[in-house]
C-alpha cells in the first residue's frame, strides 16, 4: 500500500470564485471570535463556514455548528461553487513571507498520506488535548472530508524533490495566487504528471514524517478510520485510510520556527514572588532591559544565552532578565523518565523545573488557558503584564528544527506549544473527500 498517494481533491470554481484570496482562511485553531467574523463578512463563500461555523444557544444535536458545515458544503457542491478535480492530482503549495527583513519561500506539497498510528512512520511532536480532538471528530464525521492538511515534516539532505519542485515553479503559472492579511504570497500549482507522482511516491516510501503542525487532526483521522473500519469493515483500503497532509523537506528553504512565550495568569503575587527569590538556585540571572515598543536586544541577548544552556526571558512588574539554567543542578535530579536532550529543551525546562518544580502548576493545568497563556509576540506580553492579566512572562528562543525530528523520531514527546511554524498553512486550497 502506498503511503503518499494523489487524489481527485475538491477545490473553489474559479469561475464562480474570482477573488480567490477572499475564500481563505487560517487553520481553525488560530481563528480568534473576531477574525471568524471578519472571515464571515468578507466573502459569503469564505471557508470558516466550513472549519469553523458559528455556535448558537439554540444549538440541538441535529442543528449545530457542524450540520450546518455539512449542508454548506453539500450547497457549494451542487452550486458549482466547489467541484472536484477530474484527474487525481498532487498539489505543489509554495508561501512566500517576508521575516526580519528577508523574503523566504517554504515549499512542499499536498497529498492524501496513509493515516498510521504513531511510531510506525508517522511521529508526533507534541502532546495533544481531548477538547480540540472531539471537535473535529464531529465535523469530520459530518462533512466526511478534510478541509485543511496536516504539515508533516520529511528530511531529505539530498533535495531531490526540491529540485522537481523549482522546475515546476519555473516553468508554470500557479493555479491559485493569493496574499493573506499577513503579506503571505499562497501560490499552489495541480500536478496530475504520472511520472512526477511516481518520482514522489518512491523518494518518500521509506522516510518518516514528523508532524509540525496538526496533531489534534491526524489524531482524529486516527479516530475516524478506526470508527469506519468497524462499521464497516472494508475489504481493501478505503479512502478514510488516508489524511490530507502537506509534505515538506526539513532540511529545504524558508523554514522559520517562532517560540511561542508562556504568561502565567492563574498564580497569586505571593507564588510570584516567591518564584523570582527562587530562580536563582537553579538560573544564572541577568537583568537586561525590555522595550515594549523594541524587544530585538532583549531577544538577541536571549538567543546569545541560548547558545549555552537552555534560558529564558523573564519579564514581571520591574523586573526583566534572561536566565540561564545551571545545567549541573538541573542534571542532579530526577530525569523524569525523559532523555538529556528531551529534558533539556527550553520548553521541557520551563514545564518540569519553573511550573512544577516551583510554581506548582502541572502538565495537566498547562492545558487550562486561565492560568497560562501563549503568544508569540514579546510586545504582546509585556503588554498583558501591564494590564495587569498576566502575573510573570516567560519568553523562549525558537526551536530547531533538527531538534524537533530528531526527538519526534526518537519517540519523544515536547510540551504542548514547543514550536509555532510560520507561516501556517492556508484552508481552502483543497479538500480531500473521505467518501
Amino acid at each position: 500500500m502506498e503511503k503518499v498517494v494523489p487524489f481527485r481533491g475538491i477545490r473553489y470554481n474559479q469561475n464562480a470564485i474570482t477573488q480567490i484570496g477572499k475564500v481563505l482562511a487560517p487553520p481553525y485553531d488560530v481563528i480568534s471570535p473576531a477574525q471568524q467574523k471578519a472571515l464571515y463578512d468578507s466573502d459569503e463563500h469564505n471557508v470558516v463556514r466550513l472549519i469553523l461555523g458559528y455556535e448558537y444557544g439554540t444549538d440541538t444535536e441535529a442543528d449545530n455548528r457542524y450540520t450546518r458545515s455539512s449542508e454548506v458544503l453539500s450547497k457549494w457542491l451542487s452550486g458549482n461553487i466547489l467541484s472536484r478535480e477530474a484527474l487525481p492530482a498532487i498539489y505543489l503549495y509554495a508561501q512566500d513571507y517576508e521575516m526580519e527583513g528577508r523574503m523566504l519561500r517554504r515549499v512542499g506539497f499536498i497529498c492524501r498520506r496513509l493515516a498510521e498510528p504513531f511510531g510506525q512512520s508517522v511521529h508526533r511532536h507534541e502532546r495533544t488535548l481531548s477538547g480540540p480532538k472531539l471537535d473535529r471528530l464531529k465535523l469530520t464525521r459530518a462533512c466526511k472530508t478534510n478541509f485543511s492538511p496536516i504539515f508533516g515534516l520529511y528530511a531529505d539532505p539530498e533535495k531531490k524533490l526540491d529540485a522537481i519542485w523549482a522546475q515546476i515553479m519555473n516553468s508554470k503559472k500557479p493555479d491559485i495566487n493569493a496574499t493573506d492579511d499577513d503579506n503571505v504570497v499562497h501560490q499552489m500549482w495541480v500536478v496530475t504528471d504520472q511520472a512526477v507522482i511516481a518520482q514522489v511516491q518512491s523518494h518518500l516510501r521509506n522516510r518518516d514524517v514528523v508532524i509540525a503542525d496538526g496533531h489534534h487532526r491526524y489524531e482524529t483521522a486516527l479516530n475516524y478510520r478506526s470508527e469506519r473500519h468497524e462499521a464497516e469493515k472494508p475489504a481493501g483500503p478505503a479512502e478514510y485510510d488516508y489524511v490530507l497532509m502537506f509534505l515538506s523537506n526539513s532540511l529545504g528553504e524558508g523554514f522559520t520556527v517562532l517560540p511561542t512565550h508562556r504568561l502565567v495568569k492563574g498564580v497569586d503575587e505571593k507564588a510570584v514572588k516567591s518564584l523570582l527569590e527562587r530562580l536563582p538556585e537553579s538560573f544564572d540571572v541577568k537583568p537586561v532591559k525590555f522595550d515594549p515598543a523594541d524587544s530585538a536586544p532583549f531577544m538577541a541577548a536571549l538567543r546569545t544565552a541560548g547558545a549555552v544552556a537552555p534560558s529564558f526571558g523573564v519579564i514581571a512588574p520591574g523586573v526583566s532578565s534572561v536566565i540561564t539554567l545551571k545545567k549541573e543542578k538541573y542534571l542532579a535530579g530526577d530525569t523524569g523518565g525523559l532523555s538529556d536532550v528531551l529534558r533539556l529543551l527550553d520548553v521541557s525546562v520551563l514545564q518540569e523545573l519553573v511550573f512544577e518544580r516551583m510554581l506548582g502548576i502541572t502538565k495537566e493545568a498547562v492545558a487550562d488557558k486561565s492560568v497560562i497563556g501563549y503568544t508569540i509576540s514579546p510586545k504582546e506580553a509585556a503588554q498583558s503584564i501591564a494590564k495587569g492579566e498576566t502575573k510573570v512572562a516567560f519568553l523562549l528562543n525558537p526551536a530547531d528544527v533538527s531538534v524537533v525530528m530528531d526527538v519526534a523520531v526518537k519517540g519523544g514527546v515536547m510540551p504542548q506549544k514547543s514550536t509555532y511554524f510560520y507561516p501556517k498553512l492556508i484552508s481552502g486550497l483543497v479538500f480531500n473527500p473521505l467518501t
